[in-house]
């Protein structure tokens, strides 16, 4: 095998990796919110966020921090990523003083917040959780890096009681099979067109394998902290 198909199959390791990380986020997220009566929500209109909180990990969408309060009942803090994981913070900069966003929790009720600012932090930046009725959304900065941190704050406003509706779960559309058919395509494209006819083939049989790595990933999904490391191991080799 030439090197030059060595360092393209590395790419399409890398490629594979970040795509697991997509296709995970969004078999498991939505495993997390099967109770719909038991998950809390956030909605924000203006960025066109309305996604199921969890008290697993941000790398399962928006994550409550546990050592903060309820809402109602002190200072909430919300996380969630810009990039990857369903990038559920990917507009959070947009929001603006005034802005209006709801938090549903079952048995408290619909909290209303209201955007009062947003502050850039450093990453090592300790947030207190001990400021009042107020609201924490907090998430990379800049874009695609996590040297900062992006924090919104917002004013508890009004509460009211739920209305029971029913909500979309996390992967509608079917994000994860578009990107596991969008592998698949793409790879099978670069197969044919593959400069170096004799090895066509290997290309073809790593889009296969992949594709079906990706497809079980999809079916029994593994945490996104592991395929993580496996990322950083590729991207170590490739002086990434």
């Amino acid at each position: 095998m030439k090197l030059s198909t060595f360092f393209v199959l590395l790419g399409m390791l890398i490629i594979s990796l970040y795509g697991l990380i997509e296709v995970s986020y969004y078999a498991s997220a939505n495993q997390l919110a099967v109770n719909n009566t038991d998950t809390p929500y956030i909605e924000i209109p203006k960025i066109g966020v309305d996604q199921a909180i969890n008290n697993k990990s941000v790398d399962y969408g928006i994550y409550h921090d546990p050592k903060s309060a309820k809402p109602g009942f002190g200072t909430v803090a919300l996380f969630g990523h810009r990039t990857f994981h369903g990038s559920p913070f990917l507009n959070l900069d947009k929001l603006q003083p005034g802005d209006n966003l709801t938090v549903e929790w079952p048995g408290i009720g619909n909290v209303e917040y209201e955007v009062v600012n947003s502050t850039i932090v450093p990453a090592s930046y300790r947030l207190s959780i001990e400021q009042g009725n107020t609201l924490f959304l907090v998430t990379c900065y800049p874009l695609g890096s996590s040297k900062e941190r992006l924090m919104i704050k917002a004013k508890q406003v009004n509460t009211y009681p739920i209305q029971m509706t029913n909500k979309k779960s996390n992967n509608d559309p079917p994000y994860a099979l578009i990107i596991i058919l969008g592998f698949f395509m793409g790879g099978m494209l670069l197969s044919y067109v593959y400069p170096i006819k004799e090895e066509q083939y290997i290309i073809f049989l790593a889009t296969i394998t992949i594709t079906l790595f990706l497809v079980i990933e999809y079916i029994y999904p593994i945490p996104p902290d592991a395929i993580e490391s496996k990322l950083s191991w590729a991207n170590n080799i490739l002086g990434v």
